[in-house]
């Protein structure tokens, strides 16, 4: 049951008294119990408590409190008694310690000042005969215990006035070393004996006692340099004096040259390796030199251009100025190069100071290179065009002499922003940097428009000049082709080196963009002048022959012979691919082999072949349209009569025939044109073959596409014309995505079909139909990428063949409004919707008196042909390397 317990539970004992319902009914009973328990246990408690209470309250405890008392007393006392026992016995051995100590403190002193005035004494008697080396020693220790020991002893007289020996004696050491050095330098020396022993103390005596300080290190050094090396040259160079002015500039290098080299003779093995002397000599010359440039450069180049701007004589004196500027620039360049040499660039940086100097007055020395580039424009204009050496590429050996002439004048201005970039502030510094790089530009770009004015544009041949020789002729317009791509690739490169250490990269561009586009002109009329004058020259004849041919009678049994002459025309049978000629033997090579073979850079051979293919195919088809076309008026006007066909539909369809057999061998001349390049041995030394390989295939592609445009439009002119629905398929096929009206009636046209106005209202029928039934369907099918697709197929079949010559179109459509019979009339204009022909221009300028086909574009065609032009293809790393 209850436990007296502190962990006792009573929920153990509750749980096991009302374990069941019946044990309910005898909860009044517990409760009395428990009531009584309770009662039963207070009265334990109070009873204990009175016992306790009643025991506190003895008769003994006053006695026991005295006795507390007086114990802790006497316990008092004897602590007292021990403490001072304690404090006796600790001070006498106190007083024993620190008399101890001041024994030992005081022999310490003592043996310290015995050796500081051993020391004393023995460097006095030393520093009389000059005995350095053996004075390094005691001087040591003397200037140790003086410094680190005896200083806080001052206040002793004795010690005070040794100490103030001491520093007199260092002083008159110094003075001594002085003096020792003074007549080092002054040489007058009886015997070499007498001078390797000076040296010796020089440099492993002196030298180390003046080490002992540093600050005398320093104020020593100095001396040597000031006093004793430079004394004369600042002396006699004086700003003020004639001497130091501006024009004896290269006296003064010279002389500082003099010492320099004397000093290395004479002088160096005197002084320790660490004191560097030569270094800190040429670095004290540096910044003296520059703080006197500064002033003399102030003075003559802009105090007297301000005074002088009033007088007459001001051109005289500024040319004067400039002379004088230069030939102080240069030899300040040269100078600074002598000190790079001599300490291996370890004072470039500090050498810019001088160059550095220039820097506010640069402009002078940019204008003064407009003398040099004028006698070197004189010599280029006198010097061989092409170089003498055969391994040299074709380019005009002045543009490389000039670009090299150019490289020089920006690797000096750079060196000389570089060398004032530590004197000036970031603003100051970007502003002159700025200004001085724009009038190089300038300075650049002049004389870069003077080369192509007076060198390269000669090597043109004037539009009103007949060729006199063929090879001549392309061989310098070549040169030209070759040296413009040159120039203009450097001119590229001069302009980014520019931009780079300039903060207005847009103002350099700005310079040079007009000159950039001089060269690409030159690049378009050369690369005009060798198609259009030379190759269109050689190929005049094959059009002769094309005119001359029977074409009423033609029998389609052989190839053309105008198409076998323009084969042998354009290339040899060793560039043939049907070439089975095992002879060794050299074939004369044709003009386009030859033009072909003067090219520097593949990218210029495969370019300029494109050119040709587009040539030959333009001229190509305006010969068929110009054979098939009808003669104009198309109506006779007073008669109202059409007027017959020279080529019936027939005639067509046989001439088409032929000229399918004779496209077969224009596709085997254009692809044999690459045998050109792949055979050239020079081209082959120099370019990779997967180069060469990748270049073929872009470039007989290029054929396939135009010989392809020309099948398209030769068969359509084999298509018979059995049904309108027929001959709709067969252009749709041939001329997809062409719905123009002119196009198909030119076409229509062009195959003979005489002027039977029910017949072309039957045929253009089931064209217009065709396009309505072919368009309507597929209008909601097709996706976005599908009409963008459409669109560019649009654009490139606007012309179909007409686009290598749109004039033969627009010519055709003037000639159909001109047309006045009122159906025809109706016919034109409202079913083929022909209003008024667009105004023609001429798309390039005639380049042969012979009078080439001229290609025009309308108003509403603002696609343009792409130039004759090179730019693209040139390279972008060559300013660093050309020449070199």
């Amino acid at each position: 049951m209850i436990s007296a317990s502190l962990e006792y539970d009573p929920f153990e004992d509750i749980t096991s008294l009302f374990s069941s319902k019946d044990s309910l009914n005898d909860i009044d009973v517990i409760l009395e119990r428990t009531r009584n328990y309770k009662l039963s246990l207070q009265k334990t408690i109070t009873e204990n408590n009175s016992k306790t209470k009643s025991q506190d309250g003895t008769e003994n405890d006053p006695i026991i409190m005295e006795k507390v008392f007086k114990d802790f007393v006497e316990t008092q006392t004897i602590s007292a008694r021990t403490e001072a026992t304690i404090s006796n016995l600790t001070q006498r051995i106190s007083y024993l310690d620190n008399g101890k100590n001041n024994i030992t403190k005081s022999l310490t002193i003592f043996q310290n000042l015995k050796t500081l005035v051993d020391s004393y004494c023995q460097c006095k008697l030393l520093i009389q005969s000059n005995s350095y080396i053996e004075m390094v020693s005691p001087y040591r220790i003397m200037c140790s215990l003086a410094e680190n020991t005896f200083i806080p002893f001052k206040s002793v007289d004795e010690i005070n006035r040794l100490l103030i020996s001491i520093s007199r004696l260092k002083n008159d050491t110094v003075e001594k070393i002085k003096s020792s050095y003074s007549t080092l330098f002054q040489g007058n020396f009886t015997s070499p004996v007498e001078i390797n022993r000076l040296e010796g103390q020089l440099k492993n005596g002196a030298s180390v006692l003046v080490d002992s300080d540093s600050n005398m290190r320093s104020k020593f050094i100095d001396w040597i340099i000031d006093k004793k090396l430079l004394y004369e040259l600042t002396e006699i160079f004086q700003v003020d004096d004639e001497a130091g002015s501006l024009e004896n500039l290269s006296r003064r290098f010279i002389y500082f040259k003099k010492i320099l080299n004397n000093f290395n003779t004479n002088f160096n093995n005197s002084f320790p390796d660490d004191w560097k002397i030569p270094s800190k000599l040429t670095l004290h010359f540096l910044n003296l030199t520059a703080r006197d440039l500064k002033i003399l450069l102030k003075r003559e180049l802009h105090d007297k251009s301000t005074s002088a701007s009033s007088s007459s004589s001001s051109s005289a004196n500024a040319s004067n100025s400039i002379d004088l500027f230069m030939n102080a620039l240069q030899s300040t360049l040269d100078f600074e190069k002598y000190i790079n040499i001599r300490f291996s660039n370890k004072f470039k940086d500090e050498s810019k100071k001088l160059s550095g100097c220039f820097e506010p007055y640069l402009s002078i020395w940019v204008s003064h290179q407009d003398k040099i580039m004028k006698d070197k424009m004189i010599n280029y204009l006198s010097s061989p065009k092409i170089s003498s050496s055969i391994t040299d590429s074709l380019i005009v050996p002045s543009s490389i002499d000039l670009f090299r002439t150019y490289r020089s004048i920006l690797s000096q201005t750079l060196e000389l922003l570089e060398g004032n970039n530590n004197e000036n502030t970031d603003d100051n510094k970007n502003g002159n940097s700025n200004s001085i790089l724009l009038t190089l530009a300038i300075f650049f770009n002049k004389w870069l428009t003077e080369y192509s004015i007076k060198i390269l544009n000669p090597l043109i041949l004037p539009d009103n000049i007949e060729i006199p020789n063929k090879l001549e002729c392309s061989k310098y317009t070549v040169l030209l082709i070759n040296t413009t791509d040159y120039v203009s690739t450097t001119i590229s490169q001069l302009e980014d080196k520019l931009s780079e250490f300039s903060s207005s990269p847009d103002r350099i561009s700005h310079v040079f963009e007009k000159t950039k586009n001089t060269y690409n002109d030159l690049l378009a009329r050369a690369t005009n002048l060798l198609i259009y004058r030379v190759i269109a020259q050689d190929i005049s004849f094959v059009w002769k022959e094309f005119n001359n041919v029977d074409w009423i009678h033609v029998r389609m049994e052989d190839y053309s012979r105008y198409m076998t002459t323009l084969r042998d025309t354009l290339i040899t049978p060793d560039s043939r691919d049907d070439n089975t000629d095992d002879n060794d033997h050299e074939t004369k090579r044709t003009t386009l082999e030859y033009i072909i073979s003067l090219f520097n850079r593949d990218v210029y051979k495969w370019n300029f072949l494109d050119k040709i293919i587009e040539l030959i195919a333009n001229d190509f088809i305006t010969r068929i349209i110009k054979l098939l076309e009808p003669q104009t008026p198309f109506l006779i006007t007073n008669t109202n009569v059409i007027k017959k066909r020279k080529y019936d539909v027939q005639h067509t369809i046989t001439i088409g025939e032929q000229l399918l057999l004779d496209i077969e061998l224009l596709k085997f001349t254009l692809h044999s044109l690459s045998n050109c390049i792949v055979n050239d041995r020079s081209d082959v030394k120099t370019s990779s073959s997967m180069t060469i390989s990748t270049s073929r295939k872009r470039f007989e592609n290029h054929v396939d596409v135009n010989v392809e445009q020309l099948l398209s439009f030769v068969k359509l002119l084999v298509a018979p014309l059995n049904s309108p629905d027929d001959y709709f398929e067969t252009y749709r096929r041939l001329c997809p995505n062409n719905n123009r009206n002119i196009i198909w009636a030119y076409c229509f046209v062009l195959k003979g079909v005489e002027w039977d106005l029910p017949l072309w209202k039957n045929y253009f029928s089931s064209f217009h139909l065709g396009l309505v039934e072919e368009v309507a369907p597929e209008e909601g099918n097709r996706g976005d990428q599908e009409k963008k697709q459409e669109k560019t197929n649009h654009a490139t079949n606007k012309y179909f063949i007409f686009q290598w010559n749109k004039k033969l179109l627009f010519d055709f459509e003037r000639n159909l409004l001109q047309i006045n019979e009122p159906n025809w009339v109706n016919f034109i204009r409202n079913d083929l919707n022909i209003k008024s022909p667009p105004q023609t221009t001429n798309s390039r300028a005639a380049m042969s008196n012979r009078g080439r086909p001229e290609t025009f574009r309308g108003s509403e065609d603002q696609e343009t042909k792409k130039p004759l032009s090179v730019k693209d293809l040139m390279s972008t790393t060559r300013f660093f390397n050309r020449g070199l």
